[in-house]
């Protein structure tokens, strides 16, 4: 079966809890699951990094995401190296997760502990992702495409 990951905001919980059966059944019965938001590729492994922004809510799915990292964990290691997080991309994420902790999203997600062994893996020149985040947020003019929730959020409204 082919589906599309995504909870309308008019899903009734029982159809939440269907869809989630969905992504997680062992064996399968989904065969391609099309990832709505944030890929799971461009989040922390720790968890669907969909949950930090109020916008990108309706695409998070703790099951989806840990199904594609099973996927990956059976991929060889040449095709796993296309999912590095780039330093850019890791300090978005970052930026987000603490976003999300000052809006207290009540689920916690931001909270958890973050052990992506991805942040200590780097193959770009610049590898300080931490520094990043020291004027993370003030006007930015030569930045080039960073792929986080909160510049997707941005987008959408604009648009």
């Amino acid at each position: 079966m082919n589906f599309l990951k995504h909870f309308w905001e008019g899903d009734s919980e029982d159809m939440k809890e269907k869809k989630t059966q969905l992504f997680g059944a062992a064996p399968p019965i989904l065969y391609v699951l099309h990832y709505l938001g944030l890929k799971p590729w461009l989040c922390f492994r720790d968890y669907d990094c969909n949950w930090n922004n109020p916008v990108m809510r309706g695409f998070a799915s703790d099951v989806a995401h840990a199904r594609w990292w099973k996927v990956h964990d059976k991929m060889p290691r040449k095709l796993q190296s296309y999912c590095l997080l780039r330093t850019r991309q890791k300090a978005g994420l970052e930026w987000d997760r603490r976003q999300a902790e000052k809006a207290n999203f009540d689920d916690g997600h931001w909270r958890q502990n973050i052990t992506d062994t991805r942040l200590k893996t780097c193959f770009e020149k610049f590898c300080f992702w931490e520094s990043m985040l020291w004027h993370w947020g003030e006007n930015r003019t030569k930045s080039g495409p960073v792929t986080t929730a909160t510049q997707m959020t941005a987008s959408l409204a604009s648009s």
